[in-house]
């Protein structure tokens, strides 16, 4: 038998657990600054990037529901907003009444002028009438300065949605955020209190290694370690090792209903087969589903057919 996957593992293990420490120190000292691993200053990138994230979104629950989706005068949450209002921009100039972003960061550039100048334009390009985006703007001033009526943005510290109470939400979204959350099932709890019956929820969920030079290589090296040992290395914004199935649990014990898992990306055979070994005792079973590293999670409130 070849030593060369031991060695191989070994040595990703070894590095693992050398990142883990380093972003628990990094973090400690200078906080948790931006939710993607490119620049703000990039707009268009930033302004790409939102449009394809409402584009999977919708694309996303319209597979789901078998039907094209309608935004006219919904209300839609988003949890986990980032660093700009994008997305909530898009989704009103589609047609949505109301878009509440929450955060448990202040990650929101509210200097980033050029940034919304580019996503209006593209807007602009897009189609939407010249009086939409001339509402869109003032709205999107009014929320800067914390005085939004369509585009809410809330930073709560301890992600607390009770604030959010009563609103009647249409739909719940996430972009690559529920995996660092803390308290899942206390998140999946607190939106009965926020959707109405009917409602969708999409999270997409990135299950992955998250420090970007072991992401390519090894991409499921954060379940190697011990859960004392991961708990060791706890860090903001550490992901929580969660699986597909933990989240299809949460979500049923909560009462959403027709969860589905849509995997988006999966791991090569040959890297599984070489790294299932090596993983902590409790990723070793096919429960654990190893092989989805991102997935799109959608379910249903009550009657999906009230939407």
């Amino acid at each position: 038998m070849s030593i060369y996957p031991l060695v191989w593992n070994w040595a990703y293990h070894f590095l693992g657990a050398v990142a883990l420490l380093m972003n628990k120190l990094r973090y400690a000292v200078r906080g948790y600054r931006r939710s993607r691993d490119f620049s703000p200053s990039q707009f268009e990138r930033c302004v790409d990037y939102d449009f394809q994230v409402v584009e999977n979104w919708l694309g996303y629950v319209e597979d789901y529901l078998h039907r094209r989706v309608e935004l006219s005068g919904k209300v839609i949450v988003e949890l986990g907003a980032g660093q700009d209002l994008g997305t909530g921009l898009i989704l009103l100039a589609k047609g949505a009444e109301r878009y509440y972003a929450v955060d448990a960061h202040d990650l929101l550039i509210r200097s980033n002028q050029p940034f919304y100048d580019a996503l209006f334009e593209r807007l602009s390009q897009h189609g939407i009438p010249a009086e939409t985006l001339d509402e869109l703007s003032k709205e999107i001033k009014l929320s800067l300065a914390g005085q939004g009526r369509r585009i809410v943005y809330c930073c709560i510290e301890n992600f607390d949605l009770s604030v959010l109470s009563g609103i009647k939400a249409d739909f719940v979204f996430s972009q690559a955020a529920f995996e660092h959350f803390d308290d899942v099932a206390k998140t999946i709890c607190q939106l009965d209190n926020i959707v109405r019956p009917g409602a969708v929820f999409l999270a997409v969920v990135d299950l992955q290694t998250h420090t970007r030079f072991l992401r390519e290589h090894d991409p499921l090296n954060i379940y190697r370690y011990s859960d004392s040992f991961y708990r060791l290395c706890k860090y903001t914004s550490q992901p929580n090792r969660l699986r597909p199935a933990d989240y299809c649990k949460i979500l049923a014990e909560n009462g959403w209903q027709d969860v589905q898992v849509i995997p988006l990306q999966l791991a090569k055979a040959n890297y599984l087969d070489r790294v299932r070994p090596y993983l902590n005792n409790r990723f070793r079973n096919d429960k654990s589903q190893m092989e989805y590293l991102t997935v799109a999670i959608c379910a249903t409130k009550g009657n999906m057919h009230q939407l």
